[in-house]
């Protein structure tokens, strides 16, 4: 097992483990599959995990990104969705305390961090994912305010969430240098969503479409300066990959785990399964893809602690996610073969470990993308 920090963040780890085994699996029904159940929510709440990247003032715990890393893992092992919503949640709520005024700070932050309000991340459009320069909302700027018009998808929590924090062109013409970022409340006149999506996985993660319909945002809930957003969106960049890696970890900790228990049960040829060599030696690359990954997100998480400049956490993060989600997908995909026939059945519940896994090489930028970002820096 990986070295923690310390005590203290041994304890939270366990505390957190007891948290999702015991709360999680009474969501995993259809009736909570496309939604973000609040009871859940405010669960997370009770432990302090809804105000992880807020400061204590505000009613927060200000946690080092290890601490925020080992969150997602523990409960990414039971089921992912739930793991994707808080990080989203909490990567907001991290960009209003670094990038908010006073004022912000003191009106969003104590309802986020005590899990009354939920946080959205809005930047995704049809034409717009990694290519952020290509955002086609407008907020066109208007008497006491701007005027906001356009449509986002793919948003995690679209819908449910209370607190929007949206990215949107005030300048078409200076591309990326033109974008602005808006605090948008679910109740603003002119916001409307459209129902979950039907996903491959991650049922209890809900994306959706927003739209903005000629909407009025006060000059008040403006993030930052003007023309500034595209920099606010990179200043979650690193955390939010991280954060990934740490999903792409506790998930394939919770699918490794249930294959060894299930090939160390069952028998074939008067014999358990486990003691096969062939299986045996897919047993350990599993298990050495997922310290690797574990170990190479730590020394990310760790770094981002105590260096949180852009340039000091723009390759570990992406070492980190590239690396791990795609470590991920290949346990998952192991475990359901090492299921057997039983792998295929949603009975024996791996094969949602194979599905989750997917979304993880997706989100967050493209392992693709990392790979381009990796050879970048590798570069100079």
């Amino acid at each position: 097992m990986f070295e923690f920090d310390s005590a203290e963040e041994s304890e939270i780890r366990q505390s957190i483990e007891r948290l999702a085994l015991s709360e999680i699996p009474q969501y995993l029904t259809e009736d909570h599959y496309g939604t973000v159940p609040r009871k859940l929510f405010s669960s997370f709440a009770e432990l302090g995990l809804t105000g992880l990247s807020i400061p204590e003032e505000h009613g927060g715990l200000e946690a080092s990104p290890t601490t925020t890393a080992l969150t997602m893992e523990e409960i990414a092992k039971v089921n992912l969705g739930p793991a994707i919503f808080l990080s989203v949640h909490n990567m907001v709520s991290g960009l209003i305390a670094k990038f908010g005024n006073d004022e912000q700070r003191a009106r969003f932050l104590p309802k986020l961090a005590s899990g009354e309000h939920l946080g959205a991340f809005a930047l995704s459009e049809p034409s717009a994912g990694s290519d952020a320069a290509g955002l086609r909302t407008l907020a066109r700027s208007q008497d006491g305010g701007f005027e906001l018009q356009g449509d986002k998808c793919w948003i995690t929590s679209g819908g449910f969430a209370d607190i929007y924090l949206v990215f949107a062109k005030t300048d078409v013409e200076k591309g990326k240098k033109g974008i602005s970022a808006f605090i948008i409340e679910k109740d603003f006149d002119g916001l409307s969503w459209g129902s979950p999506e039907k996903k491959m996985g991650c049922e209890l993660s809900p994306i959706s479409t927003l739209q903005f319909e000629k909407m009025h945002v006060p000059q008040t809930h403006l993030l930052g300066e003007v023309d500034n957003g595209y920099r606010i969106a990179l200043g979650g960049l690193a955390g939010g990959r991280i954060n990934i890696a740490s999903c792409a970890v506790g998930l394939a900790d919770g699918a490794l785990s249930k294959a060894l228990t299930y090939i160390q049960e069952r028998k074939q040829f008067n014999q358990p399964l486990i003691e096969f060599q062939g299986l045996q030696f897919m047993i350990a690359d599993m298990k050495m893809q997922l310290e690797a990954a574990r170990m190479m997100t730590w020394r990310a998480a760790r770094q981002l602690g105590t260096d949180a400049t852009a340039r000091a956490n723009r390759l570990l993060p992406s070492l980190a996610k590239c690396f791990a989600t795609d470590a991920a997908m290949n346990i998952a995909t192991d475990a359901v073969q090492l299921f057997g026939g039983a792998g295929y059945v949603k009975e024996y519940e791996i094969e949602r470990f194979m599905r989750d896994a997917k979304m993880l090489q997706i989100v967050e930028g493209t392992n693709q993308v990392q790979r381009a970002v990796i050879a970048r820096e590798m570069q100079g």
